[in-house]
């Protein structure tokens, strides 16, 4: 039978030395030499997540305020922008893993890269269609249209997949009347569909 050894037979000791040396020196180069650099539209991307961040917290205050619990299994972020598994206004079946990625005020950053992508810049009119699945994602949109200053035509669904804006009384359509009026974001739907099935 073999032996196993944690260190190979027939290695100098000062070949595991110099590896050493040689590791040790890549990591202080890395942190001596360091760079930074601002990524294009900076400005505006951090302008879109700040604006995201405040929207998804007045969501939270507003849900807390109707005595909704926010469930520390299904929202472990506790964002309350994480619906419920199935209620009246449920349409389909959804994906808790993808609801929770989804609260991520970073997003809004995203959305102006992909803005910018498409050569979308101020006053310009962009047609967005919402759905109630995703209410973290709207509102990272709304965000980025708002840091832009572009003009959108929206068309929103009342009802969501499960985990999504599925409370009755706090529906997607409710969240965004609410941020409209704060003054959070000056745009709303234009109209609504009910969404789900046909």
């Amino acid at each position: 039978m073999k032996k196993i050894y944690w260190r190979p037979q027939g290695m100098p000791v000062f070949a595991f030395i110099l590896v050493a040396l040689f590791s040790v020196g890549g990591v202080a180069a890395v942190e001596h030499f360091q760079s930074v650099t601002e990524k294009p539209h900076y400005t505006e991307k951090l302008e879109a997540a700040s604006l995201a961040l405040k929207a998804m917290n007045i969501i939270r205050e507003e849900r807390l305020r109707h005595d909704l619990p926010i469930d520390p299994a299904s929202d472990p972020a506790g964002s309350g922008l994480i619906g419920t598994f199935m209620s009246p206004v449920t349409s389909h079946p959804g994906d808790l893993d993808a609801k929770q990625t989804s609260v991520n005020p970073n997003f809004a950053a995203v959305i102006v890269d992909l803005f910018k992508k498409a050569r979308i810049g101020k006053g310009d009119c962009v047609a967005i269609s919402f759905t109630g699945s995703f209410p973290a994602l709207n509102i990272c949109v709304y965000a980025a249209a708002a840091a832009l200053k572009l003009k959108p035509v929206t068309v929103s669904s009342v009802s969501s997949s499960q985990w999504g804006a599925n409370e009755p009384g706090l529906l997607w359509i409710d969240m965004e009347q609410l941020l409209y009026r704060r003054g959070i974001f000056p745009f709303r739907s234009a109209a609504a569909s009910i969404g789900g099935s046909d």
